[in-house]
């Protein structure tokens, strides 16, 4: 900076430099410095007339616009320029705030001829000036009486500062503008600490913003409290969850909210904490809120900070971090079988509707893969999907792990209570596996749930409103239980609105050869193994075995055989000896004996069909067999019941009377369903 003492020395040297230049002469440059020197061209380029100063002014409008536009700028600068003109005031000086466009944000005091708001300092109007200079050299400077382009402003001093953002852009300009005669030294360092200053308020703001911006915007409702419990701050989402009405800023926290036995006490002492599972009474709208509520101290104004999340988000979070995920839909389930093909497309058509489904069938059979598949397929989809395994659950915890409890409802419970599962699964699905190892106390409490829909914690006394679709599952015979008093015949019925039989693999046949390549290559993947295929005298092997544990029990074995196999194919040593040796003693049995048995099955199907007059129904009932496996023999000897129906009427038939179907067999036809019945016991028996 220029020595403002060395400035006064020089006044009239520098009048005559000014003199030099609008004559056109040349200057002294040990005089005028180069800024000023650059600022006279740039001013004699733009034809201002040095004898007159064109003041122009805004529209008002336009200075409307500019100010929002730079509200942050002007917010932050006020009580900066407030302090700074109090120490100036005497000296008859003004400071003026700019913006980066040079507008006039505010002056104080609020008149004058250079100062008014909306006024614009710029050189192509009032020439060499502070403000306008200072913005076209972007660097703190002073100009000095004659150094002001315009003989107006040769009286003055001014003074301009550029204020900066956190990018180093120019954003606004600050200048004190002094009579020469009271201009004081320190004005350019005092000026210099104003602008760090309002940069620095600037920066505090612009963080205070992005708080406030992030608050705004989360997915949570934030509460600010003073040392006292007074409402400093609250964002959209707490007065939305919080259903308030009237602005709670200023109130005492307790005059808005009631809060639980659990929670209050931990608010008065200023206690910190984390996910409280709890119910909030709000006063003004007389209505339960149930939310997760957490608290944070701040350390250094003794006020606190709490959060509130709503408790259907926070299950559902709880749901994918605790409980299971539908992974699974119908076209995961592989099988091509009659069977299987009829119960899925059962399970297809109720699948969308919120029906309680009841999934029968053996273990090992895939009731859960059916139970995804029926959530995935439904409009709950995006919802929880909560597994429980009602036969894994210790009895004595049963009860507080599907309805939950209150805090303190039972030595050892957790202070702030804790939701159980029916909570959890709220708005999805809840699957109940062996459902016939519920102990009958908890049956009533699922039977009042199913009933209306309401879940009462253990300890509590408030119904909770749930909305779950259950699917129970059950290897047991149900119906069994009931009559044995074990199974509740109310729930039973409850739950077996839809009930699906899910076959086992001995009844699905040609499924076992698709399910053990598809096994077969899963874990080859796995194994980093390259296996092709399965020999034939494997897959003969594991399409004998009767399996009793089901598909479970398949995939077992086929990890088994991938790990043990050394060439390219799974072969009957790497099966388990119950599955090989059983096919080594059928291949023993010769090719002889295996036509012998065909014939005697293709015969017992025809008897049965003949005495049933074509009826399957009746077939079934003399073959004792599944409808699956008929339908699968029948093709495989090329027998068409249709054929059957129309033969030579019997004199029975037309004595009108009904008989047994199987008085009309031949003896020969009895043979060979004697012979049938024997074969299917043995096969039963070796399995």
């Amino acid at each position: 900076m220029l020595d403002s003492t060395a400035m006064l020395a020089n006044r009239e040297k520098i009048f005559e430099e000014w003199r030099k230049f609008q004559n056109g002469e040349d200057v002294d440059h040990t005089i005028v410095r180069d800024f000023v020197y650059r600022s006279w061209l740039r001013c004699r380029a733009l034809h201002v007339d040095p004898y007159h100063v064109m003041h122009r002014k805004l529209p008002p409008e336009q200075i409307a616009a500019e100010l929002e536009r730079n509200s942050m700028l002007l917010e932050s600068s006020k009580a900066v320029m407030e302090q700074i003109f109090s120490l100036i005031a005497d000296s008859h000086s003004f400071i003026s705030l700019a913006s980066r466009d040079g507008v006039i944000l505010h002056t104080l005091p609020g008149s004058g001829i250079l100062n008014s708001r909306g006024s614009l300092s710029r050189e192509e109007y009032i020439g060499t000036v502070g403000l306008a200079t200072c913005l076209e050299e972007q660097k703190q400077l002073e100009i000095f009486a004659a150094e002001h382009y315009c003989t107006e402003n040769h009286n003055f001093v001014c003074s301009a500062a550029p204020i900066l953002d956190k990018k180093q852009n120019v954003i606004g300009v600050l200048g004190i503008t002094s009579p020469c005669e009271t201009f004081h030294l320190h004005t350019s360092g005092m000026l210099g600490a104003a602008v760090y200053a309002i940069m620095e308020q600037l920066a505090l703001r612009e963080v205070l913003d992005e708080y406030k911006a992030l608050l705004a915007l989360m997915d949570e409702g934030v509460i600010t409290l003073d040392a006292s419990g007074s409402i400093l701050f609250i964002n959209a989402k707490a007065v939305t969850m919080l259903h308030l009405k009237k602005d709670p800023i200023g109130r005492n926290i307790h005059d808005v909210i009631r809060f639980g036995r659990a929670v209050r006490p931990l608010l008065d002492e200023r206690n910190a904490f984390h996910d409280v599972d709890t119910t909030l009474m709000i006063e003004e709208a007389a209505q339960a809120i149930p939310c997760v509520l957490s608290a944070a101290v701040n350390g250094s104004t003794g006020g606190m900070i709490l959060t509130l999340r709503e408790t259907a988000r926070m299950r559902e979070f709880a749901t994918r971090l605790v409980g299971a995920k539908a992974m699974f839909t119908f076209d995961d389930i592989l099988g091509r079988s009659a069977a299987l093909s009829e119960v899925l497309s059962n399970a297809r058509r109720i699948a969308g509707s919120d029906t309680t489904v009841l999934l029968l069938g053996e273990s090992g059979t895939g009731k859960e893969l059916f139970a995804q598949s029926l959530h995935n397929a439904s409009p709950r989809r995006g919802m929880p999907f909560v597994v429980v395994n009602c036969g894994a659950l210790p009895r004595e915890l049963i009860q507080s792990e599907l309805f939950g409890y209150t805090e303190g409802s039972f030595t050892g419970a957790s202070r702030q209570g804790k939701p159980g599962k029916f909570e959890l699964a709220d708005g999805g699905t809840i699957f109940l596996d062996e459902i016939g190892e519920m102990p009958l106390d908890v049956q009533v409490n699922l039977l009042r749930l199913l009933q209306n829909r309401e879940v009462v914690r253990i300890g509590g006394q408030r119904a909770r409103r749930v909305n779950i679709r259950i699917i129970a599952a059950t290897n047991k015979n149900l119906y069994n239980a009931v009559q044995s008093r074990t199974f509740r015949e109310d729930l039973y019925y409850r739950l077996n609105v839809f009930p699906l039989h899910i076959p086992p693999l001995r009844d699905r046949q040609g499924d076992v050869a698709l399910l053990a390549r598809h096994f077969m290559d899963k874990f080859s993947r796995q194994s980093g193994k390259t296996l092709k295929r399965i020999s034939r005298s494997a897959l003969d092997a594991l399409q004998r075995y009767s399996w009793p544990g089901n598909i479970r029990e398949l995939e077992n074995v086929m990890e088994r055989a991938v790990y043990m196999a050394s060439g390219p194919e799974v072969t009957l040593k790497e099966l388990p000896e119950v599955i090989a040796e059983r096919e080594s003693s059928s291949v023993r049995k010769g090719a002889s004996e295996e036509r012998s048995g065909e014939r005697g099955e293709k015969a017992a199907l025809e008897a049965a069909l003949r005495a049933s007059r074509g009826r399957i129904a009746d077939a079934l009932k003399i073959l004792n067999m599944n409808r699956s496996t008929f339908y699968y023999r029948l093709k495989r000897y090329g027998i068409r019941p249709a054929d059957f129906r129309h033969g030579v009427q019997r004199d029975w038939e037309k004595t009108g009377v009904e008989l047994n179907p199987l008085l009309t067999l031949r003896t020969e036809e009895m043979e060979a369903l004697a012979g049938f019945a024997r074969e299917l016991c043995r096969n039963r028996e070796g399995s």
